[in-house]
């Protein structure tokens, strides 16, 4: 059985104080998501774990963006997620590795309209540990996908982040019926 360890939008726009739509940076501060990922990149790597890497992005024009969803109306309003910019970089002190994938949607769930599925079945994953931002959106939408894609899912908790602390507890508790919620300390991978 193959894992995959799948780390969704932890870039600046979002996770960084400084972001235009950085309403998860609070949470990534406090809870030191930060160094919890590191030290949980450090396990994956060393059980030969796939890393994949996923970050929402647009071209300047938005013409990619879904003009009916508030939140990508809103990121266009503010002139956010704009691609190959600062906003859409992965935070400068996660570990990533060079050579690692990093895979650009435009939309929340990142099997939409991207090649996730394809580069799991082609790698033989079985089993994915998701972890990133927001647990209420993007984090959501993949777990729910990917279990009804026949994965199984792990969650890692501990390694997601919220605007609302609310929003994140009652997103963990109702992911609960379709993958095991784990945290980044237990024996994963």
């Amino acid at each position: 059985m193959s894992k995959a360890l799948i780390l969704i939008d932890y870039i600046n726009e979002i996770c960084h104080p400084e972001g235009k739509i950085a309403g998860c940076a609070a949470m990534i501060n406090q809870r030191q998501i930060v160094t919890k990922v590191n030290k949980l990149l450090e396990q994956a790597r060393k059980h030969n774990c796939l890393i994949i890497w996923v970050s929402v992005a647009f071209d300047a024009n938005y013409l990619e963006a879904n003009q009916n969803s508030p939140i990508f109306s809103r990121a266009k309003s503010f002139q956010a997620l704009q691609r190959n910019s600062w906003g859409t970089e992965l935070l400068a002190d996660l570990n990533y590795q060079a050579g690692e994938l990093i895979i650009v949607k435009n939309a929340v769930n990142p099997f939409h309209a991207t090649n996730l599925e394809h580069v799991l079945r082609n790698n033989a994953v079985t089993e994915v540990y998701l972890a990133g931002v927001s647990t209420e959106v993007a984090i959501q939408s993949c777990t729910r996908d990917a279990h009804d894609r026949g994965y199984i899912v792990n969650l890692i908790g501990d390694c997601c982040a919220s605007s609302h602390l609310d929003f994140h507890n009652s997103s963990l508790e109702m992911l609960k019926l379709m993958a095991k919620v784990v945290t980044s300390t237990d024996e994963l991978f």
